[in-house]
């Protein structure tokens, strides 16, 4: 039976169709244990890179600090060369461990230019991918399509700024089909100074939590300058310093529902951690601003309680 020849170059066409129908068909899959362990490892390196940041403004006067305000009307819209240093510490280790197939939303991703600068740059000694195997073990396949990474790489830039150091945080989380389940918080200035380092706090909804680093040494008590059982009655409320009236009304509403008074709070992810460690009973947001700020609060809430 004779046979129509097949034109020139249709075998590569063909080739080339069939392993793009196969690259589809098969999708890359993470456990969460190694995909937490680089999530701790990556926000420790992110908290070493506002603490480089840190040390020049002290040898400097503050005089390297460049500041930027995404809105002109807002200080808490400020971006510094730390946020860029740890988003691309943070961010750029991941993406260099796990591919583009893991989905990563970071809070400076409209920033081309920074981008730009991720793109050509490298990242050693790779990211630790076994702090957690005799802890977790193996576990379930999740495929990658399911998973989105979270990261605010540093969280109170307004009090950075301001030199409230100990309101700072760097926040990474695991969310898989929308829910969150699992996340590190860095703190990259344990006592708002130098002098001791950074520390992690990671956890997994319905697993527990742990510390990477120094001992975290805050709750379940007020901090110190909150003692004052006169001035500040218990129980607390951890709350920012806006004069917008929605945040006078929820003061108001929260102290008349459960009592107690209202303590000043920097940072949102700041104020959510007091939650959680019991120093204060609740946290009153400023605003809730995009999935980053979202996520936070459910992890906080879910792992860390």
């Amino acid at each position: 039976m004779p046979t129509t020849p097949v034109p020139r170059g249709a075998y590569s066409y063909y080739v080339i169709v069939l392993c793009l129908l196969l690259k589809l068909s098969v999708s890359s899959s993470f456990q969460i244990g190694p995909l937490l362990s680089t999530c701790v490892d990556a926000c420790d390196r992110g908290c070493t890179e506002i603490r480089k940041v840190q040390a020049a403004r002290e040898t400097n006067d503050d005089n390297l600090l460049k500041v930027e305000l995404k809105d002109a009307q807002d200080p808490r819209s400020a971006l510094t060369e730390a946020d860029e240093a740890a988003h691309r510490a943070i961010v750029g280790s991941l993406r260099e461990a796990w591919g583009d197939e893991l989905r990563i939303v970071g809070e400076e991703d409209d920033d081309e230019d920074l981008a730009n600068t991720l793109a050509e740059m490298t990242f050693e000694p790779p990211l630790d991918r076994d702090l957690f195997v005799d802890e977790i073990g193996e576990t379930a396949d999740i495929d990658a399509s399911k998973i989105t990474i979270f990261v605010d790489p540093l969280d109170g830039t307004r009090e950075f700024v301001e030199g409230r150091l100990e309101n700072c945080q760097v926040l990474v989380g695991i969310a898989i089909d929308g829910e969150s389940v699992a996340g590190a918080v860095g703190i990259p200035f344990l006592d708002g100074t130098m002098d001791n380092e950074s520390t992690v706090i990671y956890g997994i909804d319905g697993m527990g939590t742990g510390v990477k680093g120094a001992t975290l040494t805050r709750g379940p008590y007020p901090l110190d300058k909150h003692i004052d059982g006169v001035k500040y009655p218990r129980p607390h409320h951890a709350t920012g310093d806006s004069t917008a009236e929605v945040m006078d009304a929820c003061r108001q509403r929260t102290i008349k529902r459960f009592g107690g008074s209202t303590v000043i709070y920097g940072g949102a992810g700041n104020k959510i951690l007091a939650a959680a460690l019991g120093e204060v009973s609740c946290s009153i947001q400023h605003k809730v601003g995009g999935p980053n700020s979202f996520f936070r609060i459910l992890f906080l809430t879910k792992c860390m309680t």
